[in-house]
């Protein structure tokens, strides 16, 4: 029997849902299948029917991400990949993104990304890993900010009330750009998050919200009173600092949360300073790295000619039997499609992972993703595509 690929109707989210749910071990009530629907454009979404029965599904979001230098393209955010498993091994997977990757180059979005339920899926269809996610445990009974680092009271407080959403969104925007990877958020994201942060998770309190006049910090409380010796742990849902004095502000005000004993996140970008400021570095531990944001680019002149470059130069890259001249700088750059010889030659995935800058071509060529026409070229190139940040996202869709 064939398989039918098509867009979703809006009375089928229910079966949408379900069939996300069974995929991914979890389940949807009446209420959060209906408190979904309005944030969910299923004009992006295609769904897989073998006879009448649902049996895969994708979809996306309309996202914009920061790329190198602080420019924000249009994003198309691939998420709800799901089969069932009555269905596997038959390629329906492939197909359903397939048609979600048309549907995102028809709206002229030069880029697609998405996170990954499983390491081994997606690079075969053109992903590649642009960011790193790290957990990590801050042990806060060992250690505290060093004096000279220690900021003047008041510069922090906690917010809450109608005034959540607006102060938060005006701030992330302000601070998504400094970042190669984050997204933006839209005025339904955010008053979703802040409605999901309302609610206890798990054994977790509901969120609290600390505002600096240059960021903000989310966290979650897990009480463990220990027999009489309090060691509470604190969950750091995400901290969006815009400025050096802000980072340190609003560590101050985290570190000073009493009762608490360790602090853990999967919010902490990889290179962030938080160890050159507090006495004992060994207290902040990196406990798991992993994959973050995997990419696909779908359109390289836009999207290697949105971002800037570490240094001025000029390389040709061949990928999918086509060749790109990117040329640039720190102020900008252009990339064409051109005849001329080849200095690296990638496989799409690597040609992705290098986007945002996170990725050393070195690290691609060793790793046999990528072939450099000669030593010199592929010192120029690592030279060229990192950026000064570590590329992140905090925002999982």
């Amino acid at each position: 029997m064939s398989i039918e690929i098509r867009t979703p109707t809006y009375d089928e989210w229910p079966d949408v849902c379900h069939l996300d749910g069974r995929a991914f071990g979890s389940s949807y009530t009446d209420e959060e299948i209906e408190q979904s629907r309005p944030l969910h454009d299923l004009g992006r979404f295609r769904v897989a029917f073998d006879n009448a029965t649902m049996v895969a599904v994708a979809g996306s979001y309309a996202l914009e991400v920061a790329l190198p230098g602080g420019a924000s393209v249009p994003m198309g955010g691939v998420t709800w990949v799901a089969t069932a498993a009555t269905n596997r091994r038959r390629g329906l997977m492939s197909q359903v993104v397939a048609a979600v990757h048309d549907d995102i180059d028809e709206r002229g979005e030069p880029v697609a990304s998405l996170y990954a339920s499983e390491g081994g899926i997606y690079e075969r269809i053109g992903y590649g890993i642009a960011t790193r996610q790290r957990t990590t445990v801050l042990d806060r009974r060992l250690t505290r900010l060093r004096p000279e680092y220690v900021t003047p009271p008041n510069t922090v407080r906690y917010l809450a009330g109608d005034d959540v959403v607006p102060t938060l969104s005006a701030l992330w925007e302000r601070f998504r750009r400094l970042r190669a990877g984050e997204i933006d958020r839209s005025p339904a994201l955010q008053d979703s998050l802040v409605d999901q942060r309302s609610k206890p998770l798990g054994s977790q309190c509901p969120a609290a919200y600390l505002v600096h006049a240059d960021g903000f910090a989310v966290y979650r409380v897990e009480p463990n009173w220990n027999n009489g010796h309090p060691a509470h742990t604190m969950h750091l849902v995400e901290i969006a600092a815009i400025t050096p004095e802000a980072h340190i502000a609003l560590w101050q005000t985290l570190l000073s949360v009493d009762l608490v004993g360790e602090i853990r996140s999967r919010a902490i970008a990889v290179d962030d300073p938080l160890p050159f400021l507090l006495e004992n570095q060994r207290a902040l531990r990196t406990v798991e790295l992993n994959d973050g944001v995997w990419v696909n680019v779908r359109d390289a002149a836009i999207s290697f000619g949105a971002r800037t470059y570490r240094c001025t130069d000029r390389l040709v890259v061949e990928v999918d039997a086509r060749r790109w001249a990117i040329e640039g700088g720190p102020d900008g750059a252009t990339c064409k499609a051109v005849r001329s010889r080849p200095d690296l030659v990638a496989s799409h995935s690597a040609l992705s992972a290098l986007l945002y800058g996170g990725v050393l071509p070195s690290a691609l060529v060793a790793g046999r993703r990528m072939t450099a026409r000669d030593a010199n070229v592929l010192r120029r190139a690592d030279l060229f595509f990192p950026i000064d940040l570590a590329p992140h996202c905090q925002t999982f869709y």
